[in-house]
């Protein structure tokens, strides 16, 4: 089982990178999550531009999401919204067709109280224009401090594991058999 994480954020030590990063650590031996961390070299979607020859991190982005079973993305929340960042990516994908009828998990995690729930909610509503089958029992919103996060970036609160655990079991179970 192929899985391809996707953060929405450019920092290095985003808690939604860190999140990612703990749900692959957690994740069963059959399961492997890879990364794909060049958000910042996406140049701005256009049109005229979605037409060959296509920028080669367009190539590889598109190419990693048709090789993956499975798309796990984690927003995190800017002005209540998902960041422009990651709208464009989502604008890259959609014109390609490869994200149709994917298998994916929107996350959000933040310090807020609603755990982003505004950006999780306008990522759902993007894929599922986007035609991507989106898995509701395996999308989650967390709250999370960075004082969540033991020295190593792992979850201290065992409830917090619960809930990946179960979201990757139930993105996993969504997968058609090949």
């Amino acid at each position: 089982m192929r899985i391809l994480a996707l953060s929405g954020s450019l920092r290095a030590q985003s808690l939604n990178i860190s999140l990612l990063r703990e749900v692959a650590r957690l994740a069963p031996p059959e399961v492997t999550i890879t990364f794909w961390e060049h958000l910042d070299e996406l140049p701005h979607f256009s049109p005229e531009r979605d037409e060959d020859p296509l920028p080669s991190v367009v190539v590889d982005l598109r190419a990693r999401i048709h090789e993956a079973d499975a798309l796990l993305v984690c927003t995190p929340e800017y002005i209540h919204a998902l960041p422009a960042v990651l709208k464009n990516l989502l604008e890259w994908a959609v014109s390609s067709g490869v994200w149709v009828g994917k298998p994916t998990a929107a996350w959000s995690v933040s310090p807020s109280l609603e755990g982003g729930a505004r950006a999780q909610a306008s990522l759902v509503h993007t894929l599922e224009v986007m035609s991507a089958k989106v898995i509701h029992q395996a999308s989650l919103c967390l709250t999370l401090a960075r004082t969540g996060l033991d020295s190593e970036g792992r979850l201290q609160d065992p409830a917090q594991v619960g809930f990946l655990r179960l979201a990757l079991a139930e993105l996993t179970s969504a997968v058609e058999p090949q």
